[in-house]
């Protein structure tokens, strides 16, 4: 037993917020990631203290293995005793408050009363949905008993992983303000497409931005998207965005680049633009390689001989074109386009957040 007037162990808070921070980063840009089901059915239950304790006492072990991953009391008594709810207050609630709050609105979720407890496994039998709270302590007793540095990232890694998959069928908040100029519009735009995202970010905004030119210019009835690791091919497809006419036909096929496009790109694009029939054909990207100007110059020519029409234009461009034709209330209907876009699509929540992020800094 601990000293009278010794302090409680507590876990360094900043390293925690660090670490935690760190392994997020790097869950969020995996594609996948395997955790146990029950895993899953913990981090997905509908008791929202298990939802916040599991990574809570996971996080406390990860940073100071000397505590006890059962211990929900600093009042425990026992070896590895410290404070969850101080730690969950101060480094998990911030944290999940920046990412939607996945786990669940709560800004103090230790004061509940299933959490007024001095243990994880004490006066279970008195817990609503008691099975969940048997597999919450299972995970935990586990990690407790083995009590290794290894083991305890592992879970909590599996854990995150779960959380960022229940994210992922959150839709986002995204605040857009009364009033956006162009001048605004553009900036987020520019600061948003800087981190390469495997082309998602490109392509959200270049479909908002179609989306935006169907509703206010009615040029268009209906704009078609594939997701970004569709091939066009599988989807049957011309290009990343179909622009589609009132008859039903595609009246101009859009393909979206976050990079300067080469030669094979161009060729490329033409052989799907005759495989469809389609005349007009638009390449959305950042420029062309400086080595193969030439190539791409020929190749345009070409195929405007042949019947393509091919043109090439950045995002800015476009946004510079179009969105003084919509007014001030397009501008912010594109705005608000591109985070429904992100939603709709099942982007990757780190790019979902980094829009909402941007968003509400205006």
């Amino acid at each position: 037993m601990a000293k009278a007037g010794r302090p409680l162990p507590r876990p360094d808070r900043a390293a925690a917020a660090l670490k935690l921070g760190e392994l997020w980063v790097a869950v969020l840009d995996q594609e996948g990631g395997n955790y146990p089901p029950e895993i899953g059915r913990l981090v997905n239950s509908s008791q929202t203290a298990i939802r916040f304790c599991l990574p809570t006492q996971l996080l406390g072990k990860l940073v100071d293995p000397g505590l006890d991953a059962m211990c929900l009391q600093k009042g425990d008594g026992g070896a590895g005793r410290w404070d969850p709810r101080g730690f969950a207050t101060k480094v998990v609630v911030p944290w999940n408050r920046y990412n939607q709050s996945v786990l669940g609105p709560s800004g103090d979720p230790y004061v509940s009363n299933p959490l007024r407890r001095p243990r994880v496994d004490a006066g279970l039998d008195q817990m609503d949905d008691r099975e969940q709270w048997e597999t919450l302590c299972t995970v935990l007793r586990t990690v407790e008993d083995t009590n290794a540095p290894e083991l305890t990232a592992q879970v909590f890694t599996q854990v995150l992983t779960a959380i960022r998959d229940r994210l992922r069928e959150l839709t986002f908040t995204y605040v857009v303000p009364s009033r956006v100029s162009l001048r605004q519009a553009m900036e987020l735009v520019r600061i948003y497409v800087k981190e390469r995202s495997g082309g998602d970010r490109g392509l959200a905004i270049a479909a908002a931005l179609f989306e935006t030119i169907r509703k206010r210019l009615g040029l268009y009835s209906e704009i078609r998207r594939n997701v970004i690791n569709a091939a066009d091919a599988a989807t049957n497809s011309a290009a990343d965005l179909e622009c589609i006419g009132a008859d039903g036909a595609v009246r101009l096929a859009v393909e979206v680049k976050e990079r300067r496009i080469g030669g094979a790109d161009v060729q490329d694009m033409v052989a799907k633009a005759r495989l469809h029939g389609i005349k007009e054909f638009l390449i959305c990207a950042d420029g062309v390689l400086a080595a193969e100007e030439d190539a791409v110059a020929r190749t345009f020519a070409v195929a405007w001989a042949s019947g393509t029409n091919l043109y090439h234009l950045t995002t800015a461009d476009l946004m510079r074109a179009t969105l003084p034709l919509m007014g001030e209330e397009g501008v912010r209907d594109f705005v608000a386009e591109v985070g429904r876009q992100l939603d709709t699509f099942g982007t990757q929540p780190r790019h979902r957040q980094a829009w909402k992020t941007l968003l509400d800094q205006l």
